[in-house]
Formats: C-alpha cells, sequence, structure tokens
C-alpha cells in the first residue's frame, strides 16, 4: 500500500474539525497534519484537546494565508506518496481510501482524483464532478439556462455530479471539487503545487486544468464517498468569501482563455462575474 499524508487546511470549522480527524484516525493509517490558518473560534484547542495521536501534526499559521497556500506548506515537504488535501468539514468512509487507493493503483494515468462527495443528508453535491467553465457554459449558468432546458446538451450546467452512480468505473473527469482531492507525489512534481494567486475558491479548477493539460488526467471513482457539510468555515465571512470565489474567476478565465477569445467575450464574461457577485451579495444580505 501506498503511504498516505492527509492535509486538513482549518478555519473556523468549530466541532467539525474533530469530526474530520476522527474519521480520519478511524479510517486510515495516514499521518495528518493540520494547517490552521489564524482561526478565531476555539476549534483547534478543542480538537487538541480531544485528540493526542501521535499521526496528528499541527501548524499553527498567524495569519490566514488562504487555502492553496495553506495546502503547499505541506505539499513542498511532502514524502508519502499519496497527499490527500481534505477540507476540515469532510468525513471519511470506512472504506473511501481503500476504494481510491485502488483506482490509482489500477489507472496508473490518474495523477489526481476525487469520489462522490454526499451533503450530510447523504444527497449527491454536483460540484464532485465538473467541466472547466467556459465562457458559454458561464453563461448559461449565470442566466440559468440549464435548469430552463434540461434536456438539451448545448445549455448544460458545468457542475455535473449529482447523478453519479456508485457502481460507474473510474473514470477521466475535466474537473474534481476541491473539498477532498487525492495526488500522486509524481504527478505532483509533475505539475507543481496550488496556485497561491487564489486565496479561496478555483484553485481547485486552476489545479485540474493544469493536470488536465499534462500527461496526467483528472480521474473520478464513484464507488468512493465522503459526507461534506459545505460551508461550515464560511459561515463567519459569507461576502468575503463570496468576492474571494469570484475575484478567483476572473484569475482562472485571465489566466486560462485570454488568448482564446476576443476582447469583447472576455469584457462579458468579466461583467456577468461582477453581475453575480452583485446578486449574490444581494441575495446573501436579504436573506440576513
Amino acid at each position: 500500500m501506498p503511504s498516505v499524508h492527509i492535509i486538513i487546511v482549518n478555519y473556523n470549522s468549530g466541532a467539525w474539525l474533530q469530526r474530520a480527524l476522527n474519521s480520519v484516525l478511524e479510517h486510515s493509517n495516514a499521518v495528518v497534519s493540520v494547517v490552521d490558518n489564524a482561526s478565531q473560534d476555539s476549534s483547534v484547542a478543542e480538537a487538541q484537546q480531544a485528540i493526542t495521536s501521535e499521526r496528528v501534526n499541527w501548524v499553527i499559521n498567524t495569519q490566514n494565508t488562504g487555502f492553496a497556500a495553506a495546502n503547499n506548506q505541506i505539499l513542498k515537504e511532502l514524502e508519502a506518496d499519496v497527499a490527500v488535501l481534505m477540507n476540515p468539514d469532510c468525513e471519511l468512509r470506512p472504506d473511501t481510501l481503500p476504494i481510491v487507493l485502488d483506482a490509482l493503483e489500477s489507472h496508473p494515468e490518474f495523477g489526481l482524483v476525487s469520489c462522490r462527495i454526499l451533503n450530510e443528508d447523504l444527497t449527491l453535491q454536483p460540484t464532485c464532478r465538473r467541466k472547466f467553465p467556459t465562457p458559454w457554459s458561464a453563461l448559461v449558468r449565470l442566466l440559468k439556462l440549464h435548469a430552463l432546458f434540461p434536456d438539451n446538451p448545448k445549455f448544460t450546467n458545468f457542475d455535473y455530479g449529482e447523478h453519479i452512480q456508485p457502481d460507474e468505473a473510474p473514470h477521466r473527469v475535466e474537473a474534481i471539487s476541491g473539498a477532498f482531492m487525492v495526488v500522486r507525489k509524481p504527478a505532483l512534481n509533475d505539475v507543481g503545487l496550488l496556485d497561491e494567486g487564489y486565496f479561496m475558491h478555483c484553485e481547485d479548477l486552476d489545479w485540474c486544468k493544469r493536470f488536465d493539460d499534462s500527461k496526467w488526467a483528472v480521474g473520478f471513482v464513484p464507488a468512493a464517498e465522503v459526507v461534506h457539510a459545505k460551508g461550515v468555515s464560511s459561515k463567519s465571512r459569507p461576502i468575503g468569501v463570496l468576492w474571494t470565489l469570484h475575484k478567483g474567476m476572473n484569475r482562472f478565465y485571465d489566466k486560462f482563455y485570454r488568448d482564446t477569445y476576443a476582447w469583447p467575450i472576455r469584457i462579458a464574461v468579466k461583467a456577468g462575474v461582477y453581475a453575480s457577485f452583485v446578486a449574490r451579495v444581494g441575495k446573501a444580505l436579504v436573506s440576513r
């Protein structure tokens, strides 16, 4: 079996950090690094008091460096064969890692993989299996055309993980969710670390795009699953998180599509991104 190092970047995740760690310690033999990004709650203190396993290493940052930078603190020194990037509001199932590691062994072309990601009510999260957003698919998403024309392939949502069956074979996809990502060390060495130009959100899409552009494939393993509470760390700063999300969208488009599309399309994309930010902030303020 390959050696495994699990990385959990924590920020204000409350009791979920203990749940995540307990699932990891119970269902794996992996070394675990918790990188705390200057949390303002008691999540780390309570977890350290409750969990004394020598397999858990604690890295306490004095400032919030962002998701990519915090993961890179461990990835750049990685000695294990495989690294697992797991959100603090995730829980492993008993067979999650064995199934994923078996898929890596049987599919040597997979450099980065994930699996079915479930909400707490066990419904599937559509973002667990994704396509790269293009200007057209972003417009479809913004105008909700995929909901108006659900049977038309021209208007498909780029998040399409809600109908996965666990008996599907492992297969190649364009992108996966950053909530749970498993990477091989040789692939990491070839593709490189996460892009720290993203503070939070879209660094997973960026990584997937770079894997897709390399000799390594991004794989999806339907037989494995994790539970993801989603947004636990974001509740304390919803508008700030929305800003970093949309800022990340702009960075992704500029980085990968600047030379692909004419300037009117690029301007339209940026206008759409900012319109989406304003609309979602308004919705968040109304709901509060």
